[in-house]
């Protein structure tokens, strides 16, 4: 069974990549196969989950406010920073699935109406 406190780890370390913009370090905390599903695109892996976030053309940074533990699902309640070409806020709801130290899928929640039109 997953360490609880190595799934927690799994998805810092993946967030504080993803805030210094570094892609390819993110890429290195999930599997292969990473399944992630949000409400503006769905991907199967790695490399389209990356393409379709630089398609937005937006700077960005996500803010923990925090994370919760079972097992190998990790909860993480968030605040998405749009910072530019546009600024928001936005409150945000994801769902981990952490195996063998890698995020194997990745579930996305929020309000659409919040995201910002470039």
């Amino acid at each position: 069974m997953e360490n609880v406190n190595n799934a927690i780890e799994v998805v810092e370390n993946f967030f504080k990549a993803i805030n210094k913009g570094d892609f390819e370090e993110a890429k290195t905390f999930m599997s292969n196969n990473h399944h992630y599903s949000g409400p503006m695109f769905s991907t199967e892996n790695p490399e389209d989950y990356f393409e379709k976030l630089r398609a937005f053309e937006m700077e960005f940074e996500v803010e923990t406010q925090d994370m919760l533990v079972a097992k190998t699902g990790v909860t993480h309640r968030s605040l998405l920073k749009v910072i530019s070409p546009v600024k928001a806020t936005i409150p945000c709801c994801e769902v981990f699935v952490v195996s063998d130290n890698k995020i194997t899928h990745q579930y996305f929640y929020f309000d659409t109406a919040l995201f910002p039109k470039p």
